[in-house]
């Protein structure tokens, strides 16, 4: 357990996520806390469309998605961008909403270099459009090599972290 976030990261949720970030044999983990919000677990982990991410998150219990953002650049090369995203629908408990901040930085502490912390509340935070320009515009500055630090990006109103994966017609491919 780390000392800064008092949220525990399963094993497997940390081989799972070096799978996204390191051999990049999925481009989407989908974690959860445990039922005594005290250990982050993976609750999916696989290839994911945008619509297959976002209905694969409930819509009254926090998430935290560690998503492989691909996307073309305004010169027409492959992009990619680490996304942590933090779903946090409205009407979740105080206790959970900080619990889930906790696990936010457990797993922050367990990725290296500097992904994207997007915040959100209600899917439409989580526009594709929307996450791609702002992976685009270079709106995030690197961290140095093994820095923990992360950009975030909020959406509207929201400050919770979310996800902006890939259109439909976008698979990962490995």
């Amino acid at each position: 357990m780390s000392s800064r976030s008092r949220i525990a990261v399963d094993d497997r949720c940390v081989r799972a996520l070096w799978e996204v970030k390191g051999k990049r044999d999925v481009n989407t983990v989908i974690c959860r806390l445990s039922d005594a919000l005290d250990t982050c677990v993976v609750e999916r982990r696989g290839n994911l469309t945008h619509e297959e991410l976002l209905s694969a998150l409930p819509a009254h219990e926090p998430r935290l998605v560690v998503h492989d953002l691909a996307f073309a650049t305004a010169d027409g090369a492959r992009g990619n961008r680490i996304l942590l995203i933090s779903w946090l629908p409205r009407g979740v408990t105080p206790q959970r909403e900080a619990a889930n901040g906790h696990a936010h930085a457990a797993l922050l502490e367990r990725l290296d270099g500097s992904p994207l912390s997007v915040r959100a509340t209600e899917l439409a935070d989580l526009d594709y459009r929307r996450l791609v320009s702002q992976a685009r515009a270079g709106v995030l500055s690197r961290a140095a090599p093994g820095s923990m630090r992360a950009s975030t990006v909020s959406m509207g109103q929201t400050s919770v972290l979310a996800d902006g994966a890939q259109a439909a017609s976008a698979r990962r491919s490995v």
